[in-house]
C-alpha cells in the first residue's frame, strides 16, 4: 500500500471545452452528467459583505479497494466507527462510497482539523490506541491506494447559500448516532479543476456568490441541501469541490432541470466555463455510519 500521498482527483475527471462545459451544466437536458444543481432549503439574504473567515481545514482521503474485499472493508469501518468519531475528537465528517460516476471501488472519507497541529495530535493518538491499531491491521491490506487532499472552506461561496463557517463539521459533530437515521439519500461530489494561477480560486468563489442564490431559488420543491464547498490548499492545486445532498437520484435530475431556468446562474456559468479545465461529478451512497448522511 502506498502512504499518503498527493490526490490526483476526488474522482474520475472528464475533459471539457468551455463551450461543452457551459452546455452541459445548464443546456444539455440529456446529460446526466452536467450542470451544478445548486438549491438549499437554507438560503438566506445577509447585507454583510465579507463572511468570517475559514477556521481550520477539511482532509479529503480516497482509498481504493479492490471490489470483492470492499464489503468486508466497510463493515470493519462501521465496526469501529464510533472509536475513529472519538479519537478524531468530532472531526470525523463523512464516509462515502461512489455508485455512478467515478471509480466504484473507493471510498472517500472527510476530516476536519482546527490546524496541522491538531491533526498531528490526532494522529498521534490514533498511533498509540491499540484497539485502532488492530483495525489497521485487519484493513490496511484491503487498500490498493491511499491518497489525501486538504482543502479550505470557500466561505464567500458557502455564505451566499446561507451557510455559516464550518456548517458541514457542526453538524457532524453534533450527531450522537447515525445508526437510526435514513441513510437513502445521494451525495454528489462535483470537482473542478482549473486553471492555473492565483487569481482562479477567488474569482470563482466570487462567480458562484453571485450565481447561487438564483440557482437556490429556482429549487422551489427543496429537494437538495448544499453541505460544503472547499478549494484545495495541499495536493493538486487550483480545484474546487461542491458536495450536496438529494433524497434520491431522480430528484438530483429534478434539480438540476429547475437550474437551467435560473437566468443568473446561467450567466455566471457563462464566466466560469473558460476558466474550468476539468470537470467531474460523482453520486455517491453515505455509508451507515457516516456522520452526516
Amino acid at each position: 500500500m502506498r502512504s499518503l500521498r498527493r490526490l490526483t482527483n476526488l474522482s474520475a475527471s472528464s475533459s471539457l471545452t468551455p463551450t461543452s462545459f457551459y452546455k452541459s451544466c445548464c443546456w444539455n437536458n440529456t446529460n446526466a452528467g452536467g450542470g451544478t444543481l445548486l438549491s438549499s432549503s437554507r438560503m438566506t439574504t445577509t447585507s454583510s459583505p465579507n463572511p468570517p473567515p475559514p477556521r481550520g481545514f477539511y482532509e479529503l482521503r480516497r482509498y481504493k479497494i479492490p471490489p470483492a474485499k470492499q464489503a468486508e472493508y466497510i463493515k470493519l469501518c462501521e465496526e469501529s466507527s464510533q472509536l475513529r468519531k472519538k479519537l478524531t475528537q468530532n472531526g470525523f465528517c463523512g464516509f462515502y462510497v461512489p455508485e455512478v460516476g467515478s471509480e466504484l471501488n473507493t471510498v472517500t472519507h472527510i476530516y476536519h482539523y482546527e490546524d496541522y497541529d491538531h491533526r498531528d495530535k490526532v494522529r498521534s493518538d490514533m498511533r498509540k490506541n491499540e484497539e485502532w491499531q488492530i483495525f489497521l491491521r485487519k484493513s490496511l491490506g484491503m487498500v490498493e491506494e491511499q491518497t489525501s487532499e486538504v482543502y479550505i472552506e470557500a466561505t464567500v461561496a458557502t455564505k451566499s447559500a446561507g451557510l455559516h463557517v464550518n456548517s458541514f463539521k457542526e453538524k457532524a459533530a453534533s450527531r450522537k448516532s447515525s445508526d437510526d437515521e435514513d441513510s437513502s439519500s445521494i451525495f454528489e461530489i462535483r470537482t473542478y479543476t482549473l486553471q492555473l494561477g492565483y487569481n482562479p480560486i477567488p474569482k470563482m468563489q466570487n462567480l458562484y456568490a453571485e450565481g447561487l442564490p438564483s440557482k437556490i431559488a429556482s429549487d422551489t420543491e427543496k429537494l437538495s441541501e448544499l453541505v460544503w464547498i472547499g478549494y484545495a490548499d495541499v495536493g493538486d492545486l487550483n480545484k474546487f469541490v461542491e458536495i450536496w445532498k438529494y433524497p434520491s437520484y431522480q430528484s438530483h435530475i429534478k434539480v438540476r432541470e429547475a437550474a437551467r431556468t435560473a437566468d443568473a446562474w446561467r450567466e455566471t456559468i457563462g464566466k466560469i466555463a473558460p476558466m474550468v479545465t476539468h470537470f467531474n461529478t460523482t453520486l455517491c451512497s453515505a455509508a451507515p455510519f457516516s456522520p452526516v448522511k
